[in-house]
């Protein structure tokens, strides 16, 4: 299956669930009033609400939770079928707030506020379908 999103000047996309990393509300500088989605390959600005994207991927068997990124006042919700490993943030690397990392794949990480063992029982519980 696949979901159809919609995008900032009437175009509508469609995407794999399975290739949805996370999304957010973008910021003001990327795309005022839009949904940041990062996909597998490429970055989606879609013109729908977090809720109404969260509700359709789910649908689509996406297994999603929510994470606080360590910089901003938003939530970012997140494929958790797609992380392959949480890690301890390095403060030498990662902002001062983060204190997990969750790795998607050798080139695609998110820093979170959430600590490891936090972000770990929120991606299983998500797998599961518990959330």
């Amino acid at each position: 299956m696949s979901v159809s999103i919609n995008l900032p000047g009437g175009a509508i996309e469609r995407v794999l669930a399975e290739d949805l990393l996370w999304f957010r509300p973008a910021f003001p500088s990327e795309w005022k009033g839009a949904v940041m989605m990062r996909m597998a390959d490429e970055r989606l600005y879609s013109s729908e609400s977090v809720a109404a994207l969260k509700a359709k991927f789910a649908l689509d068997g996406a297994k999603l939770a929510e994470f606080t990124p360590p910089d901003a006042k938003l939530v970012m919700v997140v494929n958790a079928a797609k992380i392959r490993q949480v890690d301890a943030a390095d403060p030498e690397i990662n902002p001062e707030s983060a204190r997990a990392v969750l790795v998607f794949d050798p080139k695609t990480a998110l820093a979170v506020k959430e600590t490891p063992k936090l972000a770990q029982s929120l991606i299983d519980a998500a797998v599961r379908g518990s959330v």
